[in-house]
């Protein structure tokens, strides 16, 4: 009995103990949601609902539908092409490919606070240009598509420093007179008809002229992943196997050893292997063009955008069949 009864004051006292805190930390956060703006308390709580609503898996969406729902996520692949442009119809001649330019989600609401709209990351003639997303849809293009690199160990720091190595990398060097890029990326295609992408890249090294800028917004997108794989493979962030997953060039990545081979390596073998992979193989990774990231397997198919409409897709076939309708 009295066992029972010390027991009943331990709980009693307990009681006594917790419910007082819980009294003051829910006042606490009472007050402290009181505190906020009513504004942004409105709006957070209308873009949750707007995205909640999004969410319903009804396709196709309206693009605002899309865009409130928020489906994309940082450094995802945006495949777009141009029409009533010479140098897009000539890429896309030049890689029989339904797309001409390459870009990657930068940031947004659902990434960063401050933000009401979602940009992307592209080269422009100037060097980077950081374009809200409906602009890009609306303005630049005939039709968008959008692709993901899936895998267990890209988290946000990863995708953060893969847009981070894009931003570091373009510089604003892009001052041809039109007439001069518009003569220069026609070349390039015809060239690379009969070359081939890598030696016409190196071509116009050789020159000193820099490739058309189309190709190297899909090149850098490349070199943004490979870079950043490098960097956290080096701090032992990443194994040296991650590296090979995140080359889009397939004769570059064949270069590569094969997952089981690696083992046979000192860790600072590795590393030095993959430094001077990177090395040796520039040409090819800066000549990664749209329709490389477009054919690559180790990159998702998510969303194809036209005409204000998003549907989503699942396989290259499906995008060129919703690109002819």
């Amino acid at each position: 009995m009295l066992k029972w009864a010390r027991l009943g004051l331990v709980f009693a006292l307990g009681a006594a103990i917790v419910a007082p805190a819980l009294a003051v930390t829910g006042d606490s956060d009472r007050t402290r949601f009181e505190r906020l703006d009513p504004e942004r308390i409105k709006t957070w709580q209308e873009r949750r609902a707007a995205r909640e609503a999004a969410r319903r898996e009804t396709w196709p969406k309206t693009v605002d539908e899309f865009l409130a729902g928020e489906y994309l996520e940082r450094a995802d692949i945006v495949l777009t092409r141009r029409d009533w442009d010479l140098s897009s119809y000539m890429i896309r001649w030049a890689t029989g490919s339904p797309f001409s330019h390459a870009a990657m989600v930068f940031t947004g609401p659902q990434f960063d606070a401050g933000f009401s709209n979602t940009f992307v990351i592209e080269a422009g003639t100037g060097g980077v240009d950081l374009t809200n997303i409906r602009d890009y849809i609306n303005d630049k293009s005939s039709f968008v598509a959008v692709k993901r690199f899936k895998n267990p160990w890209f988290d946000q720091a990863k995708q953060s420093r893969v847009r981070g190595v894009l931003l570091d990398r373009i510089k604003g060097s892009y001052n041809y007179w039109a007439i001069t890029r518009i003569v220069r990326n026609i070349w390039f295609g015809v060239e690379r008809q009969v070359q081939g992408k890598e030696k016409t890249v190196e071509n116009y090294k050789l020159r000193e002229w820099s490739p058309p800028n189309d190709y190297i917004c899909s090149g850098l997108v490349q070199l943004g992943f490979v870079e950043a794989v490098i960097e956290f493979i080096k701090s032992g962030a990443l194994p040296i196997t991650a590296l090979k997953e995140v080359v889009f060039h397939s004769e570059a990545a064949s270069r590569l050893p094969e997952p089981a081979d690696w083992q046979f390596m000192e860790p600072a073998a590795q590393v030095e292997t993959a430094e001077l992979f990177r090395v040796q193989n520039i040409v090819e990774l800066e000549a990664v063009t749209p329709h490389d990231l477009a054919t690559s397997d180790k990159l998702e198919w998510l969303y194809f955008i036209r005409e204000g409409q998003v549907y989503r897709v699942n396989s290259y076939d499906d995008v060129v069949n919703q690109a002819r309708n």
